[in-house]
């Protein structure tokens, strides 16, 4: 799926669908049991209300529920005067993609938890390296040759560049944030354990070249992508990362300082540094105005959240809303709120906002409670997440890069890697490590 423009196509779903469905039935992920009973639960209401959206319901309930649903019916449907039975979305497919793509992303976590449950974290972070490593090339080596194509032959037809297999490339930016926390914690856990043991030279060996030369790529690729809410995500997910190994007091904390050197050198070496640096003084996007700032889609999507409090317009459906509440200058037309809070207020309501926050005090305090209680190396892989998942939701006060399924699917793996229990083996834990 992320060699598929990210899942931005829903073509892209059904192979995705068929490799998750095998591996649930493999691996039997344990469900609502134990300490994570509650988040499950949490999750398991988020994609029920998604799914709930897309069910029609008698014109009374509608009314009740969703009363400005029927204005926007008749705005945009020939037949939105004619009294039958309506779901509370205003957009039914686009809410049924989105069902099916949370579907994915939950199904992604309890899978994740599971393997990592059973010593199998080694394997799940080297996939995402040699992914990173592999989509950063491709990124850059296009990015010179053919800047305005996805795999130097296809053209999405998007207002701005895309970028490796993402059609835009504050997408691919969403994925390298959180990707590149992950791989960097990889190392550092290799580097940990070497050194308990007296052996810190030891570390280097090939696996760990290619796992820094990976890193080093995806940091290469977000400077060169030119998204400033990449760079400000890896830039949080650097200090979360940093406050995190001053805290424990340990070698770790010389080898963040090590390598916040290393990017730094990298940063000073690259010309497109200053490129990137010369954004941050831009209000906004070269070919946009005023009128189509961040700032002024949010404002515009604000009138959603007040009409549409409790139920919002169904998942998925932002685009179609701005149809009716778009008011600024239309050749430039607002499919999403440039804010990923923003968006899930318009489109999940209260009713989807309430789970969605009890699952995210309920997965920091479970990953609050992990890196306190890990005492092995392993726990450098779990900050390494964490990082990442802080990373990503700076970003998304600014993108709605989670929307992509290939994102989604990654961050879900990120939750289960930070909050896993592999119980009190220890050196089932170290081994998983060195690997």
């Amino acid at each position: 799926m992320l060699a598929a423009f990210g899942g931005a196509q829903s073509w892209t779903f059904a192979p995705a669908i068929i490799a998750l469905t095998i591996s649930a039935v493999l691996i039997r992920p344990a469900v609502a049991i134990g300490r994570s009973r509650a988040l499950d639960v949490a999750l398991l209401c988020c994609l029920a209300w998604t799914v709930l959206q897309t069910v029609p319901l008698p014109l009374g309930w509608r009314e009740i529920l969703s009363p400005n649903a029927d204005a926007i019916d008749r705005a945009l449907r020939f037949d939105g005067n004619v009294p039958r039975p309506r779901p509370l979305s205003i957009d039914p497919q686009s809410t049924l993609r989105a069902a099916i793509v949370t579907m994915m992303v939950v199904a992604m976590f309890w899978i994740t938890r599971e393997l990592c449950a059973r010593q199998e974290t080694r394997r799940l972070v080297q996939a995402v390296a040699w992914s990173g490593l592999t989509i950063s090339v491709i990124a850059l080596l296009a990015r010179a040759y053919s800047p305005d194509l996805i795999y130097g032959f296809w053209n999405p037809g998007a207002i701005s560049p895309p970028y490796g297999p993402f059609v835009n490339r504050n997408h691919m930016g969403t994925w390298l944030v959180l990707a590149l926390p992950l791989v960097m914690g990889y190392i550092f856990a290799r580097f940990d354990d070497r050194a308990r043991r007296g052996s810190f030279a030891a570390a280097i060996d090939t696996r760990m070249i290619w796992l820094m030369g990976a890193a080093g790529m995806m940091f290469v690729a977000i400077i060169v992508s030119l998204s400033r809410s990449a760079a400000v995500g890896t830039l949080s997910s650097g200090v979360f990362f940093g406050a995190f190994a001053g805290k424990r007091r340990s070698r770790g904390w010389w080898g963040v300082l090590a390598t916040a050197a290393v990017f730094v050198l990298i940063v000073a070496a690259i010309p497109g540094s200053v490129d990137l640096g010369l954004r941050f003084q831009e209000p906004q996007a070269p070919l946009t105005s005023t009128a189509w700032a961040r700032t002024q889609i949010w404002r515009e999507t604000l009138p959603i959240i007040r009409d549409f409090p409790l139920t919002g317009t169904g998942a998925g459906s932002f685009r179609t809303a701005m149809l009716v509440y778009q008011q600024s200058d239309r050749r430039l037309f607002f499919n999403q709120a440039h804010d990923q809070y923003l968006q899930f207020a318009a489109e999940g309501g209260v009713i989807l906002i309430v789970p969605l926050i009890c699952a995210a005090v309920l997965f920091g305090r479970a990953a609050a409670r992990r890196l306190s209680e890990d005492r092995t190396p392993m726990v450098w892989i779990r900050a390494g997440a964490a990082a990442g998942i802080v990373g990503v939701l700076v970003q998304s006060i600014w993108e709605t890069g989670l929307r992509l399924p290939a994102n989604g699917l990654l961050f879900a793996a990120l939750c289960a890697i930070a909050i896993h229990d592999q119980g009190s083996d220890r050196s089932a834990r170290r081994s998983d490590v060195n690997r």
